[in-house]
């Protein structure tokens, strides 16, 4: 196994994603919206058999689908190459149900050992999507048996949850608000209960779980699962200890849920240092718990509108612009009216960014000036930005023009950028996880 897929393998694994870090940022682009319907997109070339692979890793993924399923029966029926990329298209849709026969049936033609642990380790990815953590321990332990690598503690963390009904509580359909502030950083904060104790969380779309400090775990009595040390790590790449856990009862927006899985960090990788101050964050509400509600977030109002939902139907959405990624939840959108890109929607960052990869297949022009000079992040880390200027993203039928945009160095965790706080505080937004859509509604 390279030592590129262990780092991809690590970084899942472990579960952590905690983007919060890019909050300490102190970018303030001029942003300026209009409308941007489809017809003037320029869309890429339909993919073929040559660079559909290719295609599929750029988040051309109803594209790739379209190309798989214009194949003669025989052609992908027969092929594991061919049925492997299927079911990873259909889970990136977030169909895991759909996703899974077509995935074991390729398992079941590939004859490379490698191969076949790949395999497993997408299937069960997507039984911790659907909260199916039996399926998902039993495949994990597949893979490893036909290494690939996965750290123990994960395994543990699986085992612990077979038989746990997480996220109980609410009924299907069942409604709720809350208003948040955005004091000091521009991020969601609502009031929280935790097992009795009050708080306040960040609502958090680019952390893979919900996340606590090890001296809130202890504070408000977080069910710990014993033997689940991993490691993962933030922004700035900076790696931290994590653990795993169970909240029992968690409050918001008038629903009582119990059950939480969450991971567990040490205090000071959830203690930003910025140049405004220290922020300490004990709690942030993460994607694996999110996907379970459509959020209605109105900026203008400061108010969040949750419904419950049911994650594991069929995603048939024409409009679908949401996929799932290594854990994590993209946006297809596009650059300076070019698609398709995929960017990290994290609701838990202030800025909105770029990396290089994504300047770099966008064509941008790479700018000689360092912007933001410096930026004090998650862990009391460090870390210097490029920017480029007068660049137009494409999201849900409307373009954000940013006068300056920062460029974070390569890191495939995040593709070709992040949605952050910037971009999404001038709209009224859906986002809607049930059927993976993103919408935006002029929020002025």
């Amino acid at each position: 196994m390279s030592s590129k897929a262990s780092r991809r393998v690590r970084g899942w694994a472990a579960a952590v994603l905690l983007l919060g870090p890019a909050a300490a940022c102190t970018v303030a682009p001029a942003v300026t919206v209009a409308p941007l319907p489809a017809n003037r997109v320029k869309v890429p070339p339909p993919p073929g058999a040559f660079n559909a692979e290719e295609r599929f890793q750029r988040g051309h993924y109803l594209e790739v689908q379209h190309y798989l399923e214009s194949l003669p029966e025989g052609a992908l029926s027969k092929s594991a190459a061919n049925l492997s990329l299927y079911g990873q298209v259909l889970l990136a849709r977030g169909d895991f149900g759909s996703a899974w026969p077509v995935l074991e049936k390729a398992r079941g033609l590939e004859t490379r050992t490698i191969r076949r642990g790949e395999i497993e380790w997408a299937i069960c990815q997507g039984a911790v999507l659907w909260n199916d953590f039996g399926t998902a321990e039993e495949y994990a332990a597949s893979a490893i048996r036909n290494g690939f690598g996965l750290v123990a503690g994960f395994l543990h963390f699986l085992a612990a949850l077979r038989d746990v009904d997480v996220y109980a509580g609410p009924p299907m359909g069942a409604e709720g608000s809350d208003e948040f502030e955005m004091q000091g950083f521009q991020l969601i904060r609502i009031p929280v209960r935790v097992n009795g104790s009050d708080s306040a969380a960040i609502v958090d779309s680019g952390a893979v779980y919900t996340i606590v400090t090890q001296s809130f775990a202890r504070e408000v009595h977080v069910r710990m699962i014993p033997d689940s040390r991993a490691s993962g790590r933030g922004l700035h790449k900076r790696e931290f200890p994590v653990d795993f856990g169970v909240i029992g009862e968690l409050s918001f927006g008038g629903f009582v849920i119990r059950d939480v899985p969450v991971m567990v960090m040490p205090d000071e990788a959830m203690l930003f240092e910025t140049l405004r101050g220290q922020f300490p964050v004990p709690i942030v509400l993460g994607l694996h718990l999110l996907k379970e509600f459509s959020l209605e977030i109105n900026y203008a109002s400061r108010r969040v509108h949750w419904t419950r939902k049911d994650f594991r139907i069929p995603k048939r959405s024409p409009d679908q612009n949401l996929f799932y990624r290594s854990g994590r939840m993209f946006v297809r959108g596009s650059i300076d009216h070019n698609g398709y890109y995929q960017f990290l929607l994290d609701t838990g960052s202030e800025p909105t960014l770029m990396t290089s990869v994504g300047q770099f297949r966008a064509n941008l022009p790479q700018s000689s000036k360092i912007f933001p000079k410096k930026v004090y992040g998650l862990g009391h880390s460090q870390v210097e930005w490029g920017r480029i200027s007068d660049v137009t993203i494409g999201l849900s039928g409307w373009a954000a023009r940013f006068q300056d945009l920062a460029v974070k160095d390569d890191d495939t965790a995040f593709e070709d950028g992040i949605i952050g706080t910037t971009l999404l505080e001038h709209f009224r937004v859906e986002i809607d996880f049930a059927r993976m859509v993103l919408s935006l509604e002029d929020g002025r």
